[in-house]
Protein backbone atom coordinates (compact mmCIF):
# COMPACT_ATOMS: atom_id res chain seq x y z
CA UNK A 1 0.00 0.00 0.00
CA UNK A 2 1.39 3.43 -1.37
CA UNK A 3 1.25 6.98 0.14
CA UNK A 4 -1.45 7.64 -2.67
CA UNK A 5 -3.39 4.44 -1.45
CA UNK A 6 -3.56 5.89 2.26
CA UNK A 7 -4.46 8.90 1.17
CA UNK A 8 -7.53 7.67 -0.73
CA UNK A 9 -8.57 5.67 2.00
CA UNK A 10 -8.15 7.57 4.81
CA UNK A 11 -10.69 10.46 3.10
CA UNK A 12 -13.36 7.38 2.70
CA UNK A 13 -15.79 8.43 5.84
CA UNK A 14 -16.56 5.14 7.02
CA UNK A 15 -12.85 3.76 6.35
CA UNK A 16 -11.46 6.41 8.30
CA UNK A 17 -13.86 5.69 11.13
CA UNK A 18 -13.12 1.78 11.31
CA UNK A 19 -9.65 2.87 11.51
CA UNK A 20 -10.09 5.49 14.43
CA UNK A 21 -11.79 2.74 16.16
CA UNK A 22 -9.00 0.17 15.42
CA UNK A 23 -6.35 2.65 16.61
CA UNK A 24 -7.93 2.91 19.69
CA UNK A 25 -8.42 -0.20 20.51
CA UNK A 26 -4.97 -0.93 19.40
CA UNK A 27 -3.58 1.89 21.78
CA UNK A 28 -5.99 0.94 24.53
CA UNK A 29 -5.52 -2.71 24.50
CA UNK A 30 -1.63 -2.04 25.18
CA UNK A 31 -2.11 0.27 27.96
CA UNK A 32 -1.54 3.34 26.03
CA UNK A 33 -3.30 6.52 26.32
CA UNK A 34 -5.87 6.77 23.73
CA UNK A 35 -7.23 10.18 24.20
CA UNK A 36 -5.49 11.61 21.07
CA UNK A 37 -7.83 9.43 18.81
CA UNK A 38 -10.91 11.18 19.50
CA UNK A 39 -9.65 14.32 16.97
CA UNK A 40 -7.92 12.34 14.49
CA UNK A 41 -7.34 14.86 11.40
CA UNK A 42 -7.84 12.57 7.83
CA UNK A 43 -4.88 14.04 6.05
CA UNK A 44 -2.36 11.75 5.86
CA UNK A 45 0.61 14.07 6.55
CA UNK A 46 -1.20 15.27 9.67
CA UNK A 47 -2.29 11.93 10.81
CA UNK A 48 1.42 10.50 11.02
CA UNK A 49 2.80 13.43 12.96
CA UNK A 50 -0.03 13.37 15.35
CA UNK A 51 0.98 10.03 16.03
CA UNK A 52 4.40 10.43 15.61
CA UNK A 53 4.12 12.91 18.45
CA UNK A 54 2.16 9.70 20.52
CA UNK A 55 5.00 7.71 19.78
CA UNK A 56 7.68 9.96 21.41
CA UNK A 57 5.67 10.67 24.33
CA UNK A 58 5.09 7.17 24.68
CA UNK A 59 9.07 6.33 25.28
CA UNK A 60 9.35 9.28 26.95
CA UNK A 61 6.80 7.86 29.79
CA UNK A 62 6.44 4.32 29.08
CA UNK A 63 8.95 2.49 26.46
CA UNK A 64 8.14 -0.66 27.22
CA UNK A 65 5.06 -0.70 25.93
CA UNK A 66 5.66 0.30 22.73
CA UNK A 67 6.46 -3.88 21.71
CA UNK A 68 3.19 -4.54 22.88
CA UNK A 69 1.58 -1.86 20.73
CA UNK A 70 3.86 -3.08 17.89
CA UNK A 71 2.65 -6.65 18.26
CA UNK A 72 -0.97 -6.11 18.97
CA UNK A 73 -1.04 -4.22 15.21
CA UNK A 74 1.15 -7.02 13.85
CA UNK A 75 4.70 -5.04 13.02
CA UNK A 76 6.97 -6.91 13.25
CA UNK A 77 10.86 -6.27 14.27
CA UNK A 78 11.95 -7.36 10.90
CA UNK A 79 9.22 -4.80 9.12
CA UNK A 80 10.30 -1.88 10.93
CA UNK A 81 13.99 -2.26 10.07
CA UNK A 82 13.42 -2.67 6.69
CA UNK A 83 11.17 0.14 6.60
CA UNK A 84 14.00 2.34 8.59
CA UNK A 85 16.58 0.86 6.09
CA UNK A 86 14.32 2.21 3.00
CA UNK A 87 14.32 5.52 4.43
CA UNK A 88 17.34 6.47 6.20
CA UNK A 89 18.03 9.71 7.27
CA UNK A 90 13.99 10.08 7.92
CA UNK A 91 12.81 10.58 12.02
CA UNK A 92 12.13 6.77 13.60
CA UNK A 93 8.85 7.66 14.72
CA UNK A 94 7.83 9.39 11.20
CA UNK A 95 8.43 5.91 10.00
CA UNK A 96 6.84 4.27 12.91
CA UNK A 97 3.48 5.80 12.79
CA UNK A 98 3.90 5.33 8.96
CA UNK A 99 3.94 1.64 9.47
CA UNK A 100 1.08 1.70 12.12
CA UNK A 101 -1.02 3.87 9.55
CA UNK A 102 -0.36 1.22 6.96
CA UNK A 103 -0.99 -2.07 8.71
CA UNK A 104 -4.06 -0.51 10.38
CA UNK A 105 -5.74 0.42 7.23
CA UNK A 106 -5.07 -3.06 6.08
CA UNK A 107 -6.37 -4.53 8.74
CA UNK A 108 -9.72 -2.44 8.35
CA UNK A 109 -9.99 -3.28 4.45
CA UNK A 110 -9.28 -6.76 4.94
CA UNK A 111 -12.15 -6.78 8.02
CA UNK A 112 -14.44 -4.78 5.59
CA UNK A 113 -13.81 -7.09 2.65
CA UNK A 114 -13.95 -10.45 4.22
CA UNK A 115 -15.77 -9.82 7.45
CA UNK A 116 -18.96 -11.36 8.17
CA UNK A 117 -21.93 -9.77 6.52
Amino acid sequence: MDQLEIKASLLQQELFELFRLQLKKDFEVSGCDTEFTEQLPVIFEQLREVISTQLKKMEKSSASKLPELLYRIDLSERQVKRFSEEHPGEIWEDLLAELIIKRILQKVILKKTYGKK
